[in-house]
């Protein structure tokens, strides 16, 4: 087992208030494998931010959505997810990206751009299902290699 592996585990990622499946947990570990130049700082941040992109992604031809996932250190030395956010282009003119899917664990409530407000997660079956069919995607997305930009910041 790695350095890393022995900061951030899948067993050491404690769960939320939605369905986080051990394949993302594993997802995120491996991308960090995949950064050794981290491994050293990692025991002493309190965050780390993964951003996953398809350098393709543009308003006029699509692609896959550029996805932001942060972790935060608890006392105990367990992670726990802070948030999870998908990304998308909106505006016909003068295109941006913007939210289109945020789960925010700290503040306990997520957002769909589709919805045009924040509701509570808590016993929330709408935000349960919406977020395990954007996990399913996502990781699909990760497996198949689509997001081939990926970028780890600790803080």
């Amino acid at each position: 087992m790695s350095e890393l592996q022995t900061i951030i585990t899948t067993a050491n990622l404690v769960p939320t208030l939605l369905p986080v499946s051990s394949k993302l947990n594993q997802c995120l570990v491996d991308a960090l494998n995949q950064h050794p130049e981290l491994h050293s700082g990692l025991k002493e941040t309190n965050s780390v931010i993964f951003n996953f992109r398809d350098k393709n992604y543009s308003a006029e031809n699509g692609g896959f959505h550029p996805v932001e996932i942060a972790l935060t250190k608890e006392a105990d030395n367990t992670w726990q997810y802070a948030y999870i956010t998908d990304f998308a282009f909106v505006g016909n003119n003068y295109p941006e990206l913007a939210k289109e899917l945020d789960f925010d664990f700290l503040s306990g409530e997520w957002f769909a751009s589709y919805l045009g407000d924040s509701s509570s997660i808590k016993n929330n079956a709408n935000a349960a299902e919406l977020y395990r069919l954007w996990e399913g995607n996502f990781l699909a997305y990760a497996d198949m290699g689509m997001y081939d930009e990926i970028e780890i910041n600790v803080s």
